[in-house]
């Protein structure tokens, strides 16, 4: 059985959970800008971004130009600068130097990093986590009784998938 993560074994309700900063702008500006980039993107990790900045009573930016970027993320303009908010492919792409092993040890924890950057330099990661759901390790549990492999396949972090499938027993993970 192959099954996504977000939303089948974990609730799909993503939280906005830290910020890394590097830029001289203001945790909150930073904020402001990767949510209204954000606001227009379909993808669960989108919206838990998006529901902080609301919860917040953060202010929606005007976004120009918006593109989704397929498994990589968004692009869009905010005040005539070109921004970029996605995954580490992204960032690659961009050619950007950032060191993505600092990641590592929060997405060994199951977040997820969600890196804004304009095509100069990264600008921000924030960390978006979710929650496992209780029935998914007692179903993953009934589908081994039953001699019935489990394949978890997602677009997410590789080590965040292999922490989530860990957690709840799935026999093989592909990821990214």
């Amino acid at each position: 059985v192959v099954v996504d993560k977000t939303g089948t074994l974990t609730r799909g309700k993503p939280e906005l959970v830290s910020v890394q900063n590097f830029s001289e702008k203001s945790d909150d500006e930073l904020i402001s800008i990767l949510a209204s980039l954000e606001n227009k993107s379909e993808h669960p990790i989108a919206h838990a971004i998006v529901a902080y900045i609301k919860e917040k009573g953060g202010a929606f930016l005007e976004v120009s130009s918006f593109e989704s970027i397929k498994g990589k993320g968004v692009k869009g303009s905010v005040e005539n600068i070109e921004y970029y908010a996605g995954n580490t492919k992204l960032v690659k792409d961009l050619n950007l130097s950032f060191d993505t092993a600092s990641l590592e040890k929060e997405t060994f924890e199951g977040k997820t990093p969600v890196i804004l950057s304009t095509k100069e330099k990264v600008l921000a990661v924030v960390m978006v986590s979710d929650s496992i759901k209780p029935e998914a390790i007692e179903a993953v549990k009934n589908l081994h009784k039953l001699c019935i492999k489990t394949l978890m396949l997602t677009g997410d972090n590789k080590n965040t998938a292999e922490f989530i499938g860990k957690l709840v027993g799935i026999d093989e993970v592909v990821a990214e």
